[in-house]
Parts: C-alpha cells; structure tokens; sequence
C-alpha cells in the first residue's frame, strides 16, 4: 500500500477532523450552558449567617447582601447567628439543629467560638486534619450550644492572597450537610469542568499521538503539535483538580493542590513556547522569555522541596513572573503583528488572546470581581478548536513534505554516488601514466647527478601520491591549507621538470573548505595547455583572499591563452566539469574562467561563507 495514500487519504483523515472537531465543539458547549446558574444542581440555602463583621480590630460593619467582605486584608470576625430557612425560603428561625453546617473554605481556616464551648478549629493546619497545607475543601461543624447567643466566626487566611472572594464564597455556600446527599450534591455541580478536563485529557493523547509519530518520521513542524498536546494535557489537569467537590474524589487536600498549581504553571508555559515558535521578528528575545519562565517555574517547584516554604505562597511570585513573561511576548507578538502581511496577522491576534485573558483573571482576582480562570478557560475551548483545526491542516502537507524530504534523500544518495564516481574520474585523470613515466625518468636522471635532490623528488612523488589516493574516500570538502600541500607537492615535481618555470603563492584567507583535488588540476590545465607552449619560461600565481560574503581562489598564468567558446562544450573538458560539478554540489561555489589569447587564462573559483566554513 502506498505510504502516502495510506496516511493522507482524504477518507481517513475527514474522520480523523470529524471526530476532533465535533468532539470539543460538543465540549465547548456542553461546558458554556454547565456553568450557566440554571444547569448547575444549586444548593438549597438551608442556612444563612446573619450578624456584623470587621477585618481585626476594626469598625463593625452589618452584613448585607452581595456586599464584599475582603479575605486578604487581614482576620475577619463574623458575629451573628445561624438562620434556618424552609423548602420555600420562607424564614424559620435561628438554627440549632442536628445537622452539621458545611463551609466551603478556600484556602482559609476558620475557628468557630460558641458560648460555653471551646473554640472549634477547621482548617488543614490543624493537626487533626493532618499535613500542614492549605486547599479547597468542604468543612462540617455540628452546633452543640443550645444557646442563641451570638456566634463568633474568625476567618484566617494565611497567605493574603490569590482568593479574595473566600469570604463571600463561603458564605453564599453555606448548607446542612445531609450526609451522601449533600457531597453528591456537590459533585454534580463539579461534573462539567472534572468530564472537560477528562476529555482534553484524552484528546492530548491524540495531539501527543501525532507529534511522537511525526517525529519518528522527521516531520517538520512536529515540535509545534508536541506542544500543543502538552498543552491541552495540562490544560485538561487544571479543569479537572480545580472542579467543585474535587476534595470528595481526591484522597489528600495536598496532592489536589499541588496538581492544580503544577497544571496551570505548566499549562502557562507551554502556551508561552508555543506562541514564541511563531514569532520571527524578535525570535531571541520571546525564546529567552520562555527558557527565564521554565528556570522560574523549576525554582518555585523546588522552593517547596528545600525550604519550609508552601507550595500555595510560590503562586503569588509565579503569577508576577508569568504576568512580566506573558508581557514580554505579547510584546513580540504587537511587533510581529506589524511586521506580518494583512492575511497573517489573525495567527498573532489570536495567540495574543490567552495571554490577555490570563492577565484580566489576574487583575480580575485581585479586585474580587469574580474567581480567578474564568476568561482564560473560555478562551482556551476557542484556542483548542483553532489548534485542532490548524495541527488537521498540518498533517497533509507536513506527511507530504515527509515523502519529498525522501525522494531528496534518494536523490542525494544518487549525487554523492555521482560525486564518489567524479572524485575518481578527477584523481586517475591527474596520474596519467605520461606523468608517472615522466617523474620516474626525472628521479633516475637526478640518482646519477644530484641524489639529494633525487631523494626530495621521491618523497614529493609519494605525497603527491598519497594525497590524489587518500582523497578516494573523502565526501567532504577539506580546507584549502590542505588543498594547498597538495598543490605545492606537485609543483615541487613540476619544478624539477621545468626549471624555467616560476610558481607564487600568495594567502590572505586559508580557513576556508573547498573539495579535494580542486586548485591542483586548474594549476596543470595552466602548466600543459599555457606556459608549456611558450617557449620558455612563464608564471603562475595562486592567490586567495575573501570579501564579507565571500572566499576567492585564482589562478592566473601568463601563458599562451585561448579562445573561451571553445569551453561551450564541456564534453571534451571532462576535468573541468568535475570540478565546477563538485564545486556547485559541496560548496555551493561557482568556477570562471577568462583568457586572452597571447596574454594569459585566469580561473576564478567562487564559494559562499556560509558553506565554506
């Protein structure tokens, strides 16, 4: 079966979209009318507190409806009476039942003081409740007093932070706790953000599905849909430990809590490393934003660890990290957005809106104008469904670019092939036997007239021998110094032939990469068809340089010359065409020649910096 047929095919892969695509469509909805007040189960208001407040030692103030009682400014001292209330709503009296009242307490303890009684406490940090740590939990406390003196309330919250609203959340939630009933209760209410959250948990299974398959194939763009998937997993962690009545299915306060925070830091920061692939125009600086908001996050996990500091007090630094991060590349983004041509810029705005969110649930949670997540959960549903739809439109073209990055790999395959065959066309065509038998003649005259100079020319011929043998095996191109030797070896035989002969070498850039057996054929070419038909005598010279984009290597003699249209036919230039192939294929580079007939040739050889380092 056909790889890309099996992969791409338009059946497949319309279910593959149908599915995701209906799927969190279903969710986004399901989740906007769960959360609207007439689909949540809402508590009966058995009870309610009526009575005075004050923050410390403050002014009393009377308790009215809606208004707010701020949690982080300091203790709050409630004073009054529980009230009972009918089915109807109607008003029975001051409650002193049998049924436990339920508190929900985020993240604050509260001591209740009754009338002969001794000071009741429920929070987490005490120890009959275990580990030191606050959370979101539901409380029960029974009344024992039979006396309808007012009851004293001392709400703390340790941290001064992050739930301002704890106050009138517990007050509005206030219930008889009626055993099983009650806690179903409370879960029913928690079902659509804990089933969200179980259900982005799963589609990240197939976001995460295809970024390992997509890497296991060397698809571009993989990294992209890796974090998307880890994304949408933390995502889904959030939705789900933050759900009400999470603390009757979790069996320890601690671990919810410390999930929940993990969740939504991590959650934040793949977001933030996603956006900044994205980003061009300042690429750098959004990525050191995100590498200073991971090392951020590694710090506050392990403050926890090392120190007697809480997990829950590191949310506070954290918030202002990600804030001045999410700053930072959204930043990048307003530069990108300028940057982008008109029908790219939505890509920006959109990635542009979780960081907003994130920032208005801040300042929102801070001014108590509602529960912190809110905007940002919203905008994440949308940001899911345009993910989804973008990593869907991904997946052909990226499977396609797969299949093409295989046919190039055989193509290369094939050229190195060509190279290895040229490489070898190139070494045999510089040891003709002419050249061979000719060394040897110069070695044997010399051994009878000059031995030492004889001695110099064999250990030349051997190196020369090795270097043309030794580059057989070379698929890379080695630097020029190295060309270099090669070259000053022939020469040196050369030399010892052609006495009359001048050879200058002059380098100004050497740490250069060209391919193998380049500069000494275009130095024979100049001695065989230039200056050894002159008759006598002749210069070459070698020279190398570079400017800011390039590295040059001429050789320029002075010998007879030509006419260049005769190399408009490079069929019977087989050297040449070797060189100027390899030239373009392992260094980009480019060959030139120019020649005057009576004057002299100078070749010119062209490689960019980029691939000549």
């Amino acid at each position: 079966m056909n790889f890309k047929k099996a992969l791409c095919g338009k059946g497949r892969l319309s279910v593959v979209a149908f599915f995701l695509l209906i799927s969190l469509a279903l969710l986004l909805l399901w989740f906007s009318n769960s959360n609207s007040s007439q689909a949540l189960p809402s508590l009966v208001a058995d009870v309610y507190f009526e009575g005075r407040w004050r923050i410390g030692d403050g002014e009393w103030h009377e308790l009215a409806e809606g208004e707010h009682i701020p949690s982080t400014k300091g203790d709050v001292t409630l004073q009054g009476n529980f009230h009972e209330l009918d089915p109807g709503g109607g008003y029975v009296g001051i409650y002193r039942g049998e049924l436990p009242i339920a508190f929900f307490l985020d993240h604050v303890s509260v001591t209740v003081y009754e009338v002969g009684q001794e000071p009741f406490v429920l929070d987490t940090e005490n120890p009959l409740y275990g580990d030191s740590v606050c959370g979101v939990r539901w409380e029960a406390y029974l009344l024992t007093g039979e006396s309808s003196e007012p009851i004293e309330i001392v709400i703390h919250n340790p941290h001064g932070f992050g739930n301002e609203r704890a106050i009138d959340e517990m007050l509005s939630e206030l219930a008889l706790w009626n055993g099983m009933e009650f806690e179903n209760r409370i879960s029913d209410r928690g079902e659509p953000e804990r089933s969200a959250g179980m259900l982005l948990m799963l589609v990240s299974v197939v976001f995460l599905g295809i970024a390992l398959f997509s890497s296991l194939i060397h698809v571009k763009g993989s990294r992209l849909i890796w974090l998307v998937g880890l994304a949408v997993l933390f995502a889904g962690l959030y939705f789900y430990y933050r759900s009400q009545g999470i603390c009757f299915h979790s069996g320890s306060t601690i671990s919810s809590t410390t999930i929940l925070g993990i969740a939504m830091m991590l959650y934040m920061l793949f977001l933030c490393a996603l956006i900044s692939c994205q980003i061009k125009t300042m690429k750098r600086t959004s990525r050191i934003t995100v590498a200073l908001l991971g090392t951020a996050n590694a710090v506050f996990f392990a403050l926890p660890i090392l120190s007697e500091v809480r997990f829950y007090d590191t949310w506070a630094w954290w918030a202002a990290a990600q804030l001045a991060a999410s700053i930072a590349v959204g930043v990048c983004l307003v530069l990108e957005f300028c940057a982008l041509k008109t029908k790219e810029r939505w890509l920006c705005l959109g990635s542009l809106l979780p960081l907003l969110a994130f920032a208005v649930d801040l300042f929102a949670t801070r001014l108590a104008l509602w529960k912190g997540g809110v905007v940002s959960q919203y905008v994440f549903l949308l940001a899911v469904l345009l993910a989804a739809i973008t990593v869907l439109k991904l997946i052909p073209g990226n499977i396609n670019a797969a299949e093409k990055a295989r046919e190039l790999e055989m193509q290369s395959i094939a050229l190195n092939a060509e190279l290895a065959e040229s490489r070898i066309s190139t070494m045999m065509s510089q040891i003709r036997p002419h050249f061979i038998y000719n060394t040897l003649g110069s070695i044997e005259q010399l051994c009878k007239l000059n031995p030492p100079k004889a001695g110099e020319l064999v250990h030349s011929f051997a190196k020369y021998l090795r270097g043309n043998f030794g580059e057989l095996d070379n698929p890379r191109p080695i630097l020029f110094s190295q060309e270099m030797e090669h070259v000053h070896h022939y020469v040196s035989i050369e030399n010892v032939r052609f006495p009359d002969m001048t050879f200058m070498f002059e380098s100004s850039s050497e740490d250069f990469r060209i391919p193998a057996l380049t500069v000494q054929p275009i130095v024979e070419n100049a001695i065989k068809h230039g200056l050894m038909k002159l008759p006598r005598g002749g210069t070459i010279r070698v020279l190398s340089y570079e400017s800011e984009e390039e590295y040059f290597v001429s050789v320029i003699d002075d010998g007879v010359g030509f006419d260049t249209k005769t190399l408009a036919d490079e069929r019977g230039h087989v050297g040449l065409r070797n060189i100027r192939e390899r030239l373009r294929v392992m260094v980009n580079g480019t060959l030139e020649i120019e020649s005057t007939v009576g004057v002299g040739t100078r070749v010119l050889i062209r490689i960019p910096k980029e691939a000549g380092k």
